[in-house]
C-alpha cells in the first residue's frame, strides 16, 4: 500500500520536535507555537549529552518543556525524569506542560486514564504523567541529597537549573540513567568552580550551548541598559551569569545548604501571606485600607519576644517583612519564623501601616529593615508621624544601610567596624551552625533563594549575588536588630565573623 502525502507529513511531523511542537503546542496567547533560531538548534540536535550556559529568558523552560512532551507522545514506553533543585523551579515546567495539556485535546487523549475514566496526573508526592503509550514523566526535587531520584531508572533525563545540583543530588541523578541514555541539562551560570556543573561544561563528552539574554528576539538597548545598571556594568558576576550566560568570575555559596537544610522544620504556626496592590485599590480612605490590610494579614495577639526584619522594595519591586520568635529550650535560644508577608506593588505608606500591625499584635523588641528602596520612607513616616507616636517605636525600628559599616568594639580607644551586610550574613551563618535559626520545610521560596545565594571577591571585598535574595534580605535585618544588644561599644570583645561557609576554589 502506498504511502499517502498526509501519513508522510505525519511521520515527519512526528520525528522531527520542531515540526510536532509547531504542530501540538501554543503560546500563551493562542497563537501556534514557534520557535527562535537557537531552539531549533537545541532541539535538533542530536547529542546524547547537552549542557547548557543561558542567560535570563531565552526560552530554555519552552524547549525542555517542548523535548519532554515530544519524547513522551512519540515513544513508546519510554521513561523520562525532568529534575531540578527545588520544587520551585519544577512548578515553572509543570504549569507550562498543563497548560499545553489544556489546549490541545489530541494531546490531552494521550493522556492514559485509570480505571475510574480520570487522566493519569498524579500530583502528590510528586507530579507524574502517564501516557496512553507507556511512556512516563517523571517530575523530582533533588534537595540535598537527591532522595527523591533514588527508585527511578529511565532512559532520559532533563535537569532544569543545573548549576545549583549539589554533589551528591549529581551522583543519584547519574544512578538514575540507563546506559545509552540522554542527558540534557539547562541551567543559568553561577560561577562556583567546584561543581559537577561546571566541569561538564567543559567535557568532550558533552556538546555545550551558550545562550546569552540578547538571542532573545525582544531584547532592545533600553532593556541591556537597565540590566547593566541594575547589576552593576559588564564585568560584574550579575551580567556575567544571569545575562551573558559565562562563568564569570569565580562564585562561592554564602549559606551552607547543608546546615542550613538541618535547620527546616514543619512548622505548624507558620504563615505565608500575600498582598498585591489590586486588593488595596478600593480602599478610599486611610481607615479602609487599615481595616482591609488588618483582614489580610489575619493575625492573631502573640506573647514571647518576637524579632521583625523587612526588606523594603521600591513600588515595583517586592517587599518582605519577616517575624521570627525567640524561644528557651533548655539551655537552647531558637529563632523560629512564624510569618512571612510579601507584598507585590504596596506603596510605602501601606507598608508603614502593615509594620504597624505587627507591632500590635507581636510587640517586637526590635524591627530592622534595609534602608535602600521604601525603607527609608518608611521608618520616618512610623518614627515622625502623629498617628504612629503611640507604637513607641523610637529605639525598636531602625534601617540599616546594607553598603555602610556597623561598631562592633572599641580597642585601644579605636572602633572596630565590620561591613553591615557581611556582619549580617555571619549572624545567620553562626546560627544556621548552631542550628538556632528554624525555617519552615514547606515555604520553597525560603529554600531557593537561601541555596542560590552566592558571593564574589573584588579587591578584598565580599561582593554577594542580587535579585533573588529578599526574603534573605529581611532575614539579615531580623538578626542585626536583635544582635545590636549585644554590641557593646565599650567593651573589648570583637564579635566573630565567618561569612563562607563553602572552600574557594580559584582555579
Amino acid at each position: 500500500m502506498a504511502v499517502t502525502d498526509k501519513e508522510r507529513k505525519l511521520a515527519a511531523t512526528l520525528s522531527d520536535p520542531v515540526l510536532w511542537g509547531q504542530a501540538y503546542l501554543y503560546n500563551r496567547d493562542g497563537s501556534g507555537r514557534d520557535y527562535w533560531p537557537h531552539q531549533v538548534e537545541d532541539l535538533r540536535c542530536p547529542a546524547k549529552n547537552i549542557i547548557h550556559l543561558d542567560g535570563r529568558d531565552v526560552g530554555k523552560s519552552i524547549v525542555l518543556s517542548t523535548d519532554a512532551l515530544h519524547y513522551a507522545f512519540t515513544t513508546r514506553g519510554g521513561q523520562g525524569l525532568i529534575a531540578a533543585p527545588h520544587q520551585g523551579h519544577l512548578d515553572t515546567i509543570i504549569e507550562e506542560i498543563e497548560f499545553q495539556l489544556d489546549s490541545n485535546p489530541d494531546l490531552m487523549n494521550s493522556i492514559a486514564l485509570t480505571k475510574y475514566g480520570k487522566p493519569k496526573i498524579h500530583r502528590k508526592p510528586y507530579f507524574r504523567l502517564e501516557f496512553t503509550n507507556g511512556s512516563v514523566l517523571y517530575f523530582r526535587p533533588a534537595g540535598a541529597y537527591g532522595d527523591a531520584f533514588r527508585s527511578l531508572h529511565v532512559g532520559r533525563v532533563w535537569v532544569d537549573e543545573g548549576a545549583w545540583l549539589t554533589e551528591r543530588a549529581w551522583k543519584a541523578l547519574r544512578q538514575c540513567l540507563k546506559a545509552g541514555g540522554t542527558l540534557r541539562i539547562y541551567s543559568t551560570p553561577n560561577g562556583l568552580r567546584d561543581t559537577t556543573y561546571y566541569r561538564l561544561t567543559s567535557s568532550d563528552q558533552f556538546h555545550v550551548f551558550r545562550w546569552p539574554s540578547w538571542l532573545n528576539p525582544l531584547w532592545t538597548e533600553d532593556r541591556e541598559a537597565e540590566l547593566l545598571e541594575f547589576y552593576g556594568g559588564r564585568d560584574s558576576s550579575g551580567w556575567q551569569h544571569e545575562v551573558a550566560g559565562e562563568h564569570g568570575k569565580p562564585s562561592y555559596g554564602a549559606f551552607n545548604v547543608e546546615q542550613f537544610n538541618l535547620c527546616r522544620q514543619d512548622l505548624l504556626e507558620y504563615q505565608k501571606i500575600v498582598i498585591t496592590d489590586s486588593e488595596l485599590r478600593d480602599c478610599d480612605t486611610e481607615e479602609a485600607a487599615h481595616d482591609r490590610l488588618e483582614m489580610l494579614l489575619n493575625l492573631t495577639p502573640r506573647s514571647g519576644q518576637f524579632w521583625v526584619g523587612g526588606d523594603l522594595g521600591y513600588t515595583n519591586d517586592p517587599t518582605e517583612i519577616v517575624v521570627f520568635q525567640e524561644t528557651e529550650i533548655g539551655e537552647r535560644t531558637l529563632l523560629k519564623m512564624i510569618l512571612r508577608v510579601h507584598l507585590e506593588h504596596v506603596s510605602y505608606p501601606h507598608i508603614a501601616q502593615i509594620i504597624a500591625l505587627l507591632e500590635r499584635y507581636y510587640t517586637p523588641a526590635g524591627i530592622g529593615v534595609d534602608n535602600g528602596g521604601n525603607g527609608l520612607a518608611v521608618v520616618q513616616e512610623l518614627l515622625t508621624l502623629d498617628k504612629y507616636k503611640g507604637l513607641e517605636l523610637e529605639g525598636r525600628l531602625k534601617g540599616y544601610d546594607f553598603g555602610g559599616m556597623t561598631r562592633l568594639a572599641v580597642r585601644d580607644g579605636k572602633e572596630i567596624k565590620k561591613r553591615t551586610k557581611e556582619l549580617m550574613t555571619s549572624l545567620i551563618n553562626g546560627a544556621l551552625q548552631r542550628k538556632q535559626l528554624i525555617f519552615p520545610s514547606d515555604d520553597l521560596e525560603v529554600e531557593d533563594q537561601f541555596t542560590t545565594h552566592t558571593y564574589t571577591l573584588r579587591d578584598g571585598k565580599i561582593i554577594y549575588s542580587k535579585g533573588n535574595d529578599h526574603i534573605i534580605d529581611a532575614v539579615r535585618c531580623a538578626m542585626l536588630i536583635r544582635e545590636e544588644g549585644n554590641l557593646d561599644p565599650v567593651g573589648e570583645e570583637v564579635v566573630s565573623l565567618k561569612p563562607v561557609l563553602t572552600n574557594p576554589v580559584f582555579i
